[in-house]
């Protein structure tokens, strides 16, 4: 319906139909703004709704604890595998003074002999033992260093969809206030 450029005059005043036609146009026009915005404002409770009910994924949320309990427990591993370590060092270090104890001592041949292949033994048992833990030490570092980039991807993920999550209830909060000042500012004089 299109609304009239002029009305014409008539005798007393306009033509009773421009009138009528033009306030018809107006309602017309004015109810299709309202039920525009009706289903604006439809839509964009809808996706407030979805959007509040949306939680982080609680897959992404348990493979975060579980990869911390991990890091937890390579952490202590290795903890327990550097005390072990020192442990032996020590047991090592004594090896090595009571064997030099013992040549510094005059002893009988066969004696020094033993006491020289302990100390050949007790170094090669060291060395092998120093050598299995630096490998246990590095695969426990290499397993932490991959468990902490799978917690900080994971982390940037689930910052990531909460982030996204803000922005759109932001967004509709933002749009359903423009709605209803728009429906403030078209609502008819009572």
């Amino acid at each position: 319906m299109e609304a009239p450029q002029k009305f014409r005059t008539a005798w007393n005043g306009f033509h009773r139909d421009d009138v009528v036609q033009y306030l018809q146009f107006l309602n017309a026009k004015h109810q299709s703004q309202v039920n525009g915005l009706n289903l604006e404002i439809e839509t964009l409770r809808a996706q407030v709704k979805a959007a509040e009910e949306a939680e982080p994924a609680p897959d992404l949320l348990a493979q975060c604890e579980d990869l911390q309990a991990r890091l937890a427990e390579s952490e202590e591993a290795r903890q327990s595998l550097e005390a072990r370590c020192a442990n032996l060092e020590d047991r090592c270090n004594s090896l090595e003074n009571q064997a030099s104890q013992q040549a510094a001592e005059p002893a009988p041949l066969d004696t020094y002999r033993r006491a020289e292949t302990m100390e050949r033994e007790s170094r090669t048992r060291a060395e092998l033992v120093y050598y299995q833990t630096n490998g246990v030490l590095t695969e426990a570092s290499t397993k932490v260093e991959g468990a902490a980039s799978e917690v900080t991807k994971l982390a940037d993920q689930a910052m990531e969809s909460l982030t996204r999550l803000q922005m759109a209830v932001s967004d509709s909060k933002h749009t359903l206030q423009d709605a209803a000042a728009m429906m403030k500012s078209i609502r008819p004089n009572p």
